[in-house]
C-alpha cells in the first residue's frame, strides 16, 4: 500500500475502506506513530529521528489490514524510495507485541556486502519485548531482499553470538484489485485472529514444556 496516496489506492468499495468501516479496512490507529498525525508524517519523522536523513520519496506498506473488524501485526515494513521512485533507500520494520500492543520500529538505511544480489541488512539489538520466553539479551540480524515481482525478508534472533531462531517470509506480488482481494478473503477469513491465535497457541505449549519465562521489563 502506498501510503503517500492511500485514498487514491484504496478507493472506497464494498470490499475496502479507508478509516471506515469494510469487510478490510485501513484504521489509522493500527498502525506507526500518534493516530492524529498522518501515517506518513508520522513515518517520515521516525525515520528522520533514527538516521539524521530526510526521505521524501515514495512510502510503501506490506502489512495486513484491519479485516472484519479485526486487526494484528506482528511485523509490518515500510519501503521508503527515493524521490524518482527508483531505487528503495531504506526500509522501516516495525513490531509490535501482544497482550501490550506496544511498538518498536527499526530502520535499516545500509546496503548488505552480499554480491550475488541487492540487499538491506542490520544487526540490531532487541529492543522490545516480543514474549515472555525470550529474554531481552538478543541480538537480530535482519537481511531484506529489493520489493520486486518477489521478496524476502529474514530474521535470526542471536544470544551471545549463538542463533536461536531464525525465520524467512517470502512473498508473491499480486495486483491490489477487488479480485484478488475478494480471494484472500475468500481463502484466509480471520488472518489476523488466526495470526493472535497461533501466537497465543505456541506460548501454552511453551509454558506446558515448562520454558523459561521472562516477566516484561516494565513489570519488574
Amino acid at each position: 500500500i502506498d501510503i503517500t496516496s492511500l485514498q487514491t489506492t484504496m478507493k472506497p468499495s464494498f470490499l475496502w475502506n479507508v478509516n471506515k468501516p469494510a469487510l478490510a479496512s485501513f484504521r489509522r490507529q493500527d498502525y506507526h506513530g500518534d493516530p492524529s498525525v498522518s501515517l506518513e508524517s508520522a513515518v517520515r519523522k521516525t525515520l528522520k529521528d533514527k538516521t539524521g536523513k530526510t526521505f521524501n520519496g515514495p512510502i510503501r506498506l506490506l502489512t495486513h489490514l484491519r479485516y472484519f473488524g479485526h486487526c494484528f501485526n506482528p511485523v509490518s515494513f515500510y519501503y521508503c524510495f527515493n524521490e524518482t521512485d527508483e531505487k528503495v533507500e531504506a526500509i522501516m520494520a516495525e513490531v509490535t507485541n501482544t497482550p501490550w500492543k506496544e511498538r518498536y520500529a527499526y530502520v535499516v538505511d545500509k546496503k548488505s556486502q552480499s554480491k550475488s544480489k541487492p540487499n538491506f541488512s542490520a544487526s540490531p539489538k532487541k529492543q522490545l519485548h516480543v514474549s515472555p520466553f525470550w529474554g531481552m539479551d538478543h541480538d537480530y540480524e535482519m537481511l531484506f531482499s529489493l520489493p520486486e515481482d518477489s521478496l524476502s525478508v529474514h530474521m535470526k534472533n542471536f544470544k551471545e553470538k549463538e542463533k536461536v531462531f531464525d525465520v524467512t517470509l517470502s512473498l508473491k506480488r499480486r495486483p491490489f484489485t477487488n479480485r484478488t482481494l475478494l480471494t484472500a478473503l475468500l481463502r484466509f477469513p480471520l488472518l489476523t485472529l488466526m495470526v493472535v491465535f497461533r501466537i497465543h497457541w505456541q506460548a501454552v505449549r511453551l509454558y506446558i514444556r515448562r520454558a523459561p519465562f521472562f516477566t516484561h521489563p516494565d513489570k519488574i
